[in-house]
Order: C-alpha cells, then structure tokens, then sequence
C-alpha cells in the first residue's frame, strides 16, 4: 500500500455512516484526519492526527473557519471530501414539503459548493497539488421515482465537478465526483422502511439486504485512496463510479 503519514484530509459528514467509516480507515492507513459534522464527529486519536468540528455544511463561514483549523493544526489539506448529504424528501414530487427539498438542495449542492470552495482557496493560497472528491451517486445518472431531490442534487454535484475541473486546470486540483456504491448506513436504512407507494424500487434495496450485497465503508475508503494517491487516479474522469466490493 501507498505511504500515506504526510498526508491530511478532511472529511465533512463524517459522524456516523460512511464518512465516519471513511474516517477510522483513513486513521487506520497513517493518514492525519480532519472530520465535522453537525454533531461533533468522535473520533479516537491524539491531537496530532485528528481534529473534529461541529459544523453545517450549509455554513461557509463555518467551514472555511474548519479549513483553517485543520491547516492551523496539520499545516496543510491534501484531500477534501465533501459526503454530508440527505436522502429525504422521499416520495412523488407533488407532495414533497418545499422547505424539506429547499434544505435538501441547501445540505446536498451549497454544502458541497462550499467545501469546494474553501479547499479550492486553500490549495491557491499554498500552491501544489490537492484532491477533490464530491461524493456523488448513481442517482446522479439514472433517475428514480420518488428520488426527485436526491437525483437533481446529485446531478448537480456532477456538473459542478465538471466545471471546477475546467476552471482550475492551472491550480494543481484534481477533482472527482465518485458514486461509492452502496453502502449498509442509515441512509439505507430510511430507503427499506419506504413504503412502495413512497419508493416505487424499494424491493431492490430490500433485496441488497438480504443478500448482503453491500461494500463495506473500508473497501470505499481503500478505493477513494487509490483514486486520490495511487498511479491510476489522475486517469479517471471526473464523475465515476466505483466498483462494487461484492459485484
């Protein structure tokens, strides 16, 4: 495996589900770990290798006050990755709430927004080279009855990925939006307690259940690694998919 001790990233949603699953292997793999979430993210470690925040991603003073906290702690950012994000409103467009779809495309597209950004300035202000992820999702390319906010926010991920790529050609940032697959978090969770009347596709998810056929968040973390280190990364295009740890 690559030697990842001189490198730092930050991580955004990372109290529970695949950002703290992110978290603890990229601990596990040498990395210096900077984690927020609108709980404070706890995360075993010494104060040399991690930092965590309670922060909403919805705040961009917020997190550019995260951004120089973790430069202030570890000197510099390597890797951003922007994962927090909803699933809900679920259900037929007529009859979600405004204000929920209102904060979903807040949380799920300005959150993302200003993660890039505050990485985006950071890597300017000290030159070099950085990674970018956006944790997208196949929902970003295929649509789903019921999804109508997660698809258009996920989409929107993946062309703002897409434009950040064209317009920092000269910066030393390389970004991605990554579809990780699917992962067993309470996030799926909410999916198989939908009603098919709410998520017409429930059956498939009920199914990946049972079956187990999920990737774990190491296997992805191994993956979004590979994807920010190893040889390969710079290769793939900016949205991808990842393969599945079981497919």
């Amino acid at each position: 495996m690559t030697d990842l001790t001189h490198k730092v990233a930050l991580i955004t949603g990372a109290s529970r589900g695949l950002g703290a699953g992110l978290a603890t292997r990229f601990l596990e793999r040498g990395l210096r770990v900077a984690a927020c979430a609108r709980t404070q993210p706890a995360l075993a470690g010494t104060a040399d290798r991690v930092l965590t925040m309670a922060a909403d991603v919805t705040d961009s003073e917020a997190i550019s006050r995260l951004c120089e906290a973790a430069v202030a702690r570890f000197g510099r950012i390597d890797l951003w990755i922007n994962n927090a994000g909803l699933l809900a409103p679920i259900g037929p467009l007529r009859d979600n709430d405004p204000a929920a779809f209102a904060r979903h495309i807040e949380v799920n597209v300005v959150g993302v927004f200003n993660g890039s950004q505050a990485f985006i300035r950071h890597l300017r202000a000290r030159g070099g080279e950085g990674v970018l992820l956006n944790i997208s999702s196949g929902a970003a390319r295929n649509a789903y009855a019921g999804w109508s906010a997660y698809c258009a926010g996920k989409a929107a991920v993946d062309r703002m990925s897409e434009s950040i790529a064209l317009e920092e050609t000269d910066s030393g940032l390389r970004v991605h939006a990554v579809a990780p697959g699917i992962i067993d978090t309470d996030m799926q969770a909410m999916i198989r307690d939908c009603s098919p009347e709410q998520f017409p596709r429930v059956q498939k998810f009920l199914d990946l259940k049972a079956n187990d056929g999920f990737s774990s968040p190491a296997f992805v973390a191994d993956r979004l690694l590979d994807l920010a280190f190893g040889p390969d990364g710079a290769e793939q295009p900016v949205a991808m998919s990842l393969p599945l740890e079981k497919g």
